[in-house]
């Protein structure tokens, strides 16, 4: 059977006003062309006062902390990330913090020996705390469907791998978007299951390996709509890069490391065609992931700190952002429009 490298080219969304891990990973796999059925953790943080020089906490919600009042020429009547309300005094304090995480199952089918579909259907848990009020909201998340087309699909020579995919789909609005608080006030934008629009993608997937060293780029763009609301996600665009090493290969049991870039802008949220301040995501990720399998099962995980963040005043820092998948790989000879299996 021939090593070829690959990418699950899935697309993950985040229910924040940018996307998470758009057009990001779902671990580097040895199994070519084969259909999988994958549940997926994802978890990322924000937290600490780009104004009030605070720290952010990887896990804020189990932290002690203090209270940071600040001096007088300094005025945060408008602190906020993303759609945040108004805090009413000039505290600051680094309990604070947003934390969106998110369940999902995924699917992906080979109908032909280059065409792939997939469905992702997240489950969504966010929660936040802003002065001594906390919010949890939890809910079926937006659907995702794409399709993916692979250009090129052959091993080059015996130490030589690549693989050119490209892919399209959009998400559909099946998550609440309109939950409300105790109060009968509907639940910041940031923060709820659904966005409440119809979102189109489109992206390209390029990997390379040579011997036991390799690399991978994604790119991702999105063009949002508008919801019931008038609100609107400005389009975004991702880009994610992965350099891998074959650590151990075997025949049952192989491990890769590697290493991670990852870039996400977003011009932020408008309502009634109005740029809303503070929504604006400019931000570069660095970290490592390491990708476990044993016979048909992956194990992916994925750790990343922001390396560049575009520091609004009155805005929390992004923390980090952790990702755990375990995938199921079918045995797949066969394909629904491709009867012989074909060489690649």
């Amino acid at each position: 059977m021939k090593q070829l490298l690959t990418l699950f080219g899935v697309l993950i969304f985040n229910i924040s006003y940018a996307c998470d891990f758009c057009g990001s990973f779902m671990g580097i796999t040895p199994y070519d062309n084969q259909s999988s059925i994958a549940m997926l953790y994802r978890y990322k943080s924000y937290s600490g006062y780009f104004n009030a020089n605070q720290n952010g906490k990887l896990f804020p919600n189990t932290y002690k902390s203090s209270v940071i009042n600040s001096n007088s020429n300094t005025s945060f009547t408008n602190l906020k990330h993303g759609t945040h309300g108004t805090v009413l005094d000039s505290t600051l304090s680094d309990r604070d913090y947003e934390v969106f995480t998110t369940a999902e199952l995924r699917a992906k089918y080979f109908i032909h020996n280059r065409i792939e579909i997939n469905g992702i259907v997240p489950f969504v848990m966010n929660s936040d705390r802003i002065k001594e009020q906390k919010q949890n909201i939890q809910g079926i998340g937006d659907i995702t469907l794409f399709a993916a087309y692979h250009v090129i699909s052959k091993t080059m020579t015996e130490k030589y791998q690549h693989r050119l995919i490209i892919g399209a789909g959009l998400k559909l609005p099946v998550g609440d978007y309109y939950q409300k608080n105790e109060n009968n006030q509907r639940i910041n934008f940031m923060l709820q299951p659904g966005t409440g629009s119809v979102d189109y993608l489109a992206y390209v997937y390029y990997v390379f390996g040579y011997k036991k060293i390799g690399f991978s780029f994604n790119s991702t763009y999105k063009i949002n709509g508008e919801n019931y609301y008038h609100e609107k996600i400005a389009n975004s665009s991702t880009n994610y890069l992965n350099v891998f090493f074959k650590f151990r290969q075997e025949k049952d049991f192989k491990i890769f490391p590697s290493i991670q870039g990852y870039y996400e802008y977003t011009e932020g949220l408008f309502i009634n065609d109005v740029l809303q301040a503070g929504t604006t995501m400019n931000i570069a990720n660095a970290g490592i992931g390491l990708d476990l399998f044993y016979k048909q099962f992956a194990l992916n995980t994925s750790f990343q700190v922001p390396v560049y963040e575009q520091k609004i005043n009155g805005n929390m820092a992004n923390a980090c952002k952790l990702m755990v998948g375990l995938t199921f790989n079918f045995n797949q000879k066969k394909y629904l429009f491709n009867k012989k299996q074909t060489s690649a």
